[in-house]
């Protein structure tokens, strides 16, 4: 998914997308434990996604990888090929086999759209209403945009971004608790009352150890360390919040001297041992740890040492579900935006079918206007009339096809309008050269139906 390389075969090699699938999990799927099994880091992403946009069948590729969740988004030709794909090349990557494919949950058409607007707009998300994964869900897009994704995945989340800032403006969505961070927070105020007095360390200086941080000094915190293995970065990171910077090595040596540790890095491997809490000795004030990253910073044996009080992403549902019933009918107001907007790019991915059915169409008129044009008598010309000739015709013949390619587009985005088109093409190929043998309009009205018939069945 680097701009700096290109897509396995030649452009017009890539199968016809006409499948959209979403196969992942999520928080509401599997636990932490599975999660982080599934999590693609930044490294492997690009290798990994270059390797299923070659595999045939697929078409265009998004993966998005964030703490709650790791879904691919597939556009390609046949739905359960496309899945078992999908799944096959998830449950390699998180080293389940088989095992894996129990968490995996696959939504396909209409359903993968709504999916895809939901989590863009924060009701898929733990937190409802979080604004990290709109950030999230551009960069996804942005990585894919180079050489993984296409038309359709273009349209797709492009549509979502601009949905995900509807339901923002338009409704009340974000209020409150509205971001992981925010969630530890509120949990450890609750635990040491006021955070005034309390010394916090910081691991992690991204998005997210920044917002802890900017949580913390909200709600009163003074003595905020930000660590990171590379002290220069958390000096950078920590400055515009006044935090202290350290090291990760030194940050783990002086856990004696905090009351709180929030944990947040990107680093695959839980770096934060029992030892590390073990060496602080126990008697004294206790250690509250929220380790808020995917896969998770700290080993859960660190919770069983005492005066240590240990917990994760999936700790903070308590915190959170409190949230969700405040907000709840703010979200029936974001799904009412969503399903327009779910109609609106489902229309406009029927309308795709028509494609063959518009080709045919102008290939067939422009050849009969060429004919007519090659026919014309011989005999001395003139360069220029003819040019303006030419470009006359195209024009006219552009006017003349504008109102029929709409008609087609709309059957297209009709049910059971794919059925028609397929009867409609050899019609418009024809042209000059007779017309196919006539189909009568109770077999056109029968393929419409058995189509919609099976389509809604597969639904």
């Amino acid at each position: 998914m680097t701009g700096s390389r290109s897509r396995p075969g030649a452009e017009g090699a890539r199968p016809p997308a006409d499948t959209l699938l979403v196969v992942g999990v999520s928080h509401r799927t599997a636990p932490i434990d599975v999660r982080e099994r599934f999590a693609l880091g930044h490294e492997r992403m690009a290798e990994w996604v270059e390797g299923l946009v070659a595999t045939p069948g697929v078409s265009e590729c998004v993966v998005l990888s964030t703490c709650n969740r790791t879904e691919c988004y597939l556009a390609g030709s046949g739905g359960h090929e496309l899945d078992a794909i999908a799944r096959e090349a998830l449950c390699r990557a998180s080293g389940l086999g088989a095992e894996g494919a129990a968490y995996l949950r696959t939504l396909g058409g209409e359903r993968a759209v709504r999916h895809l607007f939901r989590v863009t707009s924060g009701l898929e998300s733990l937190i409802v209403g979080e604004p990290q994964i709109q950030g999230q869900v551009r960069g996804a897009y942005r990585e894919g945009q180079p050489t993984a994704a296409g038309p359709v995945l273009h349209r797709l989340f492009q549509s979502a971004l601009g949905v995900g800032g509807r339901v923002r403006a338009g409704t009340a969505i974000a209020g409150g608790v509205t971001s992981i961070p925010a969630a530890a927070v509120s949990l450890a105020r609750k635990v040491f009352g006021s955070l005034e007095d309390r010394t916090v360390l910081v691991l992690g200086t991204g998005e997210m150890g920044r917002l802890t941080v900017r949580c913390l000094r909200r709600e009163g915190a003074r003595r905020i360390f930000m660590a990171s293995r590379n002290p220069a970065r958390a000096e950078r990171a920590g400055r515009p919040f006044d935090a202290l910077p350290l090291g990760r090595a030194p940050a783990l040596e002086s856990l004696h001297r905090v009351d709180l540790m929030v944990t947040c890095t990107e680093s695959e491997a839980a770096f934060v041992r029992e030892e590390h809490v073990r060496r602080r000795g126990t008697g004294g004030t206790p250690l509250l740890i929220l380790d808020i990253a995917v896969p998770r910073n700290v080993d859960p044996r660190a919770g069983d040492v005492g005066d240590v009080f240990l917990y994760n992403i999936d700790d903070l549902r308590r915190v959170v579900d409190r949230a969700r019933a405040a907000r709840e009918f703010e979200r029936e107001r974001a799904d009412a935006i969503i399903e327009r907007h779910v109609g609106k790019y489902w229309a406009w991915h029927r309308s795709r079918r028509a494609d063959p059915a518009v080709r045919a169409l102008r290939d067939t008129a422009r050849r009969l206007v060429s004919d007519g044009l090659a026919g014309r008598p011989a005999g001395p010309r003139d360069a220029d009339a003819d040019e303006a000739l030419r470009l006359a015709s195209r024009a006219a013949l552009n006017k003349l096809l504008h109102g029929p390619t709409r008609a087609i587009r709309w059957l297209a985005e009709q049910p059971g309008g794919d059925a028609c088109l397929r009867a409609l093409e050899p019609w418009l190929a024809a042209g000059s050269g007779g017309a196919p043998r006539a189909a009568s309009v109770d077999s056109l009205a029968a393929r419409a139906a058995g189509s919609r018939r099976t389509r809604e069945g597969t639904d």
